[in-house]
């Protein structure tokens, strides 16, 4: 049972620095900004909102759904409010934004 504990205690600990390291990254920096510019606005400051009452809850979704999602609306394959910001968004960014909102939870 000591083991177990030690193991759980040590997979938390790796899963808190790796969650720190990544905050603290520039990209991921970047694309909080971006998200309260462009996005908290409609989808809520926890990606909580369904924005225009029409989408996802974002906060939900996986970092595929949400790359998928805003590479389709940029491409205008899916139309909706928010495009013209989203068809501004270079592919770091979109990558970005992809791996912060899961995090707003």
């Amino acid at each position: 049972m000591k083991g177990l504990h030690l193991f759980l205690a040590g997979l938390l600990c790796i899963t808190f620095f790796a969650q720190a390291e990544t905050a603290n990254h520039p990209v991921f920096i970047k694309a909080e900004k971006i998200y309260k510019r462009s996005c908290a606005t409609c989808h809520g400051k926890k990606g909580e909102k369904a924005a225009m009452g029409e989408s996802k809850i974002i906060n939900q979704l996986k970092t595929e759904e949400i790359s998928t999602a805003l590479f389709e609306r940029k491409k205008g394959n899916i139309i909706g409010a928010g495009n013209p910001a989203k068809q501004r968004l270079t592919e770091e960014e979109i990558k970005g934004l992809s791996e912060f909102v899961p995090t707003l939870k």
